[in-house]
């Protein structure tokens, strides 16, 4: 087998690959080409690289170290990636050799295979693509193995050779073109992208940072940049995608659902927090676990935002009607639970009326979620009053009805229609309080209508169930937001006596008919 057979060299399992190795390196010595034989192997194989020429000897299988456990890991992910190197969005678990793989090694690779070639390097902020432009700087100024092997593709000792050699402008390896654009350039999406720039290869790594889940506006942000930067790359250009989870609403989710990428998913254990580990022993998980606390543990590590955190809401429990037309025989409940500002980012006004059925079941029927003046969310308070007949005293936020009750009590007097008012409070937690309802809908008791539209206010129409379920229900307890949920567990607060219906059972008339000789009349 010669280096140059790469299919053949990638087909070997670690051991037997690391053995052909040896021999190729000692059949290229013995004939005065090692050079040659240790640049095909570079070209061929991506784990030759990174371990034998880069040194990344913490990616060999048998390396008998406290906390790892002996697996392929690295091996079989150099493979993967190097036979499905574009189109991916490759989640993995925190220190499982994803950058090292895709950002540092593939690219070393795919530059010395084409020098023409140019990549954008993207992260959340500038300073954090910089620092993976200078590894692979670094490395092409000191590996003395890759000067000797690829004299036509990297400068000598003095890299001032070189049009660029900064990380502010990029770096420039020998080539015979001379576009626009360096050989690798390292932007932020957040901080300043660049303009006039077609590279061939765009590669994203930690787009997604502690810094850029903080508020629903971040997560937002992230999104559009990431989406103007596909205006970078060249047509048909190439994008890799790599990082690791946040939260559970980031960017990654949204690229993943859209198709933007392929994802592929590595967590540190198979099958969540009780299945096999991929890397680390047990001691080992069990200190990560500790020090990061369990949210960050199960976002970074299990690659799941939701895992091991406080028992949520769970899709398959949800419940939908389309039509409920004897609504006038429900008890019907008004809840609201006010916020204050109308700034994007803000909590939401969420109102509610939920109705209990014949059948001993909560119904969703009708409400809001939304960013309100006070003006405003006084009216539709009225208006949804009005529509469903509400019979009994409206249950509202306590701290938001100390600044609302006086306007609602004027509009009462001069829109001549009164109602009582209820205020709700007490001292359970939100989290605790909203996880009352989490046995309801387990056991299917409570149900939504299967769309509920309306305008919010930036005039935009939205659907209420489905944003409600996307980011307040799937994602509870780690949401961005939870009023809406909160709303609805005030229907099951102790205080709160609830009437449920009877069904009504229907007397029939008895009806006395006259014999035919005396009347014939009534079978006419």
């Amino acid at each position: 087998m010669s280096p140059g057979d790469a299919k053949t060299l990638r087909s070997l399992p670690v051991e037997a690959c690391i053995e052909a190795w040896d021999e190729l390196e000692k059949i290229g010595k013995a004939k005065g080409k090692l050079k040659e034989a240790v640049r095909e192997l570079c070209l061929a194989d991506l784990y030759y690289l990174l371990v034998r020429v880069c040194g990344r000897v913490d990616m060999l299988p048998c390396r008998q170290r406290p906390g790892f456990i002996d697996n392929d890991f690295a091996f079989e992910r150099c493979r993967e990636v190097q036979e499905n190197p574009d189109g991916f969005l490759d989640l993995w678990s925190r220190e499982h050799w994803k950058s090292s793989i895709i950002t540092f090694g593939l690219t070393i690779q795919d530059i010395l295979t084409d020098p023409e070639v140019t990549f954008g390097f993207f992260s959340h902020t500038r300073p954090i693509a910089k620092a993976f432009l200078r590894q692979i700087q670094r490395e092409f100024e000191s590996n003395k193995v890759l000067h000797q092997c690829f004299p036509d593709v990297l400068w000598g000792e003095d890299t001032k050779q070189s049009p660029k050699w900064s990380e502010d402008d990029g770096i420039i390896v020998k080539r015979k073109t001379n576009p626009n654009e360096a050989t690798i350039e390292a932007w932020g999406l957040v901080d300043g992208q660049p303009t006039s720039k077609h590279f061939k290869k765009l590669l994203y790594d930690d787009v997604v940072v502690a810094g850029s889940v903080t508020n629903e506006d971040m997560i937002a942000k992230v999104m559009v940049e990431m989406e103007r930067s596909y205006n970078l790359g060249t047509t048909p250009g190439v994008k890799r995608a790599a990082g690791t989870r946040w939260h559970f609403n980031d960017a990654y989710r949204t690229v993943a659902e859209r198709g933007t990428f392929k994802l592929r998913e590595y967590p540190g254990r198979q099958g969540g927090e009780e299945g096999k580990s991929i890397v680390w022993d047990e001691a080992t998980h069990s200190e990560k676990r500790r020090n990061m606390g369990p949210y960050t543990y199960a976002a970074q590590i299990l690659l799941n935002p939701k895992a091991d955190a406080l028992q949520g809401f769970k899709r398959e429990w949800l419940r939908h009607y389309r039509e409920i037309r004897q609504w006038m025989r429900m008890s019907r409940y008004l809840l609201c639970d006010p916020a204050s500002s109308k700034k994007k980012g803000s909590d939401y006004t969420s109102i509610g009326v939920i109705a209990l059925g014949l059948d001993q079941k909560f119904y969703l029927l009708d409400g809001l979620r939304d960013r309100l003046s006070l003006t405003e969310r006084t009216a539709r308070l009225f208006d949804l009053h009005r529509k469903w007949k509400i019979r009994h005293p409206v249950r509202y936020e306590k701290y938001g009805m100390q600044a609302d009750i006086e306007h609602i009590k004027t509009e009462q007097e001069r829109q001549n229609y009164r109602f009582d008012i209820t205020e709700v409070g007490g001292q359970t937690k939100k989290q605790d309080r909203i996880g009352r309802l989490i046995p309801v809908f387990e056991k299917g008791d409570f149900y939504l209508p299967e769309h509920l539209y309306y305008t919010n206010y930036e005039k935009v129409t939205k659907d209420l169930i489905r944003d409600f379920v996307e980011e307040e229900y799937a994602p509870f307890p780690v949401g961005l937001h939870d009023d809406f949920l909160d709303m609805m567990a005030r229907i099951l607060e102790p205080d709160m006596t609830l009437i449920w219906p009877k069904e009504q059972k229907v007397i029939e008339p008895q009806r006395t008919y006259r014999t035919q000789s005396s009347n014939t009349a009534w079978m006419a």
